[in-house]
């Protein structure tokens, strides 16, 4: 099998996959991988100039609307094509939302408020300016052939268990240390490209898509248990997959069509020729072709496409969740009948870390941000940060990445998988804290 592959494609996919290992996958300072390093190096270069870049992207997909939708030009009603009337609202909003923001227009306890306004423009130039870089450079693990083979060489192990395609380790991987709108992305280029059916896209963007390592400390050093954090590191990548295998069984995971973007059930396997190493050195060299400078810059243009879609379909979401959180005691109220059962698990200051449990819904610092300065016992706090991390879903950045895949997943599906999770987690971290703690 591997005479017919050549010599030229077996470099070709070594190169390249060592790139995309590099990058995603080795930390270089601490637990931060070089991709994280070259996002928060170019972060600080722009500095003052993001938010403009923020705007820059909005104004174009303004642009972009009014061709396809006044002026009906084929190209932008072909770019627009996905979308439906709603997000076109949302879209609009988040321009006018940044707009307000920025020249100081609207009502100053919200567009001027640094804890709702000046979250939603730190929030949108970090995903735009992360999903965009990693977006574009996941390439390297996307095109070198380094995910057919590990694909190929751990689909015995990732299909009994995970009802999952090999391809999937490695997506995982790629948001547990980069961020989890990165393996959305990953996810949803999976699908398109027919890799993963809808159930497979579904269970990888719900399961797969955690806080990365490097973020992990930062909720941790929040919560003031950051010795914690190698515990926290570990118990996460354990859980995943702990998660992983029960979800994909239980609704609403395993009520989601296992059907390709194609629309086929089922693809022709191709005839198994050789060992499964031959066979996956074959299908890397193969894929590793695909690498090509027009592949390389079509890679950073659906990264500006994607982390555009997700900014303003975040921005308007943002700004009416934060002010609920800020001037109304709703998310209290949701949080009373579940300190009963966090007392039944024998949390300490159940009531305290109660809202929590919701609160991850809208961003997974939230919780976090919650309990602080309450003196909580130090269990609780890690409890509240473990569970915030394995809920998975929270809107400002891994939510609306959903919302925005060719998945076409719905609200309903995201808030049923939050639920799903949260029942799950809770006693599972409880149990943990206590032998921890």
């Amino acid at each position: 099998m591997t005479e017919k592959v050549g010599t030229k494609g077996i470099a070709k996919f070594i190169i390249l996959s060592l790139i995309g290992i590099f990058l995603f996958l080795i930390p270089v300072s601490g637990a931060t991988v070089p991709i994280v390093v070259f996002i928060n190096t170019i972060k600080a270069f722009l500095g003052p100039i993001l938010p403009i870049l923020v705007v820059i992207s909005l104004s174009v997909l303004m642009f972009t609307i009014f061709m396809a939708k006044v002026v009906k030009s084929p190209k932008f009603v072909e770019f627009h094509k996905d979308d439906k009337p709603s997000k076109f609202v949302f879209y609009i909003l988040a321009f006018i939302f940044v707009l307000c923001i920025l020249l100081k227009v609207g009502p100053a306890s919200i567009f001027q408020n640094p804890d709702i306004g000046g979250q939603v423009i730190t929030l949108a130039q970090n995903v735009m300016l992360t999903v965009t870089i990693a977006g574009w450079l996941i390439i390297f693990m996307l095109k070198s052939g380094i995910v057919e083979f590990l694909g190929t060489l751990l689909e015995p192990l990732m299909r009994p268990i995970f009802k999952m395609p090999g391809q999937a380790a490695v997506n995982c991987l790629s948001a547990f240390m980069v961020s989890p709108a990165v393996g959305v992305y990953m996810s949803d280029q999976y699908y398109a490209s027919g890799i993963y059916t809808r159930k497979e896209g579904m269970t990888a963007i719900t399961n797969f898509s955690t806080v990365s390592v490097g973020y992990i400390s930062v909720l941790a050093a929040m919560a003031g248990v950051e010795e914690r954090y190698g515990q926290m590191v570990i118990i996460t990548l354990l859980l995943v997959f702990f998660m992983t295998a029960v979800t994909v069984r239980i609704p609403p995971l395993s009520l989601v069509k296992n059907e390709y973007i194609s629309g086929e059930e089922e693809k022709p396997q191709p005839v198994q020729e050789g060992s499964r190493f031959q066979r996956a050195l074959a299908a890397a060299a193969a894929r590793s072709e695909e690498f090509t400078l027009k592949a390389f810059v079509g890679s950073l243009l659906n990264a500006l496409k994607f982390s555009q879609r997700i900014i303003a379909y975040m921005i308007p979401i943002v700004v009416v969740t934060l002010t609920l959180v800020h001037f109304t005691p709703v998310f209290t109220w949701l949080g009373k009948p579940i300190a009963p059962i966090l007392s039944l698990l024998g949390m300490p200051d159940a009531a305290a870390i109660a809202p929590g449990a919701l609160l991850g819904f809208i961003e997974v610092s939230l919780p976090v941000i919650a309990i602080s300065g309450q003196g909580v016992a130090p269990q609780s706090a890690f409890f509240v940060v473990m569970l915030a991390i394995m809920q998975i879903v929270f809107m400002t950045e891994a939510g609306n990445a959903m919302l925005g895949s060719s998945m076409k997943v719905k609200m309903s599906e995201l808030v049923l998988v939050f639920i799903v999770r949260t029942i799950i987690a809770v006693p599972v971290l409880a149990l943990i804290s206590h032998l921890l703690f």
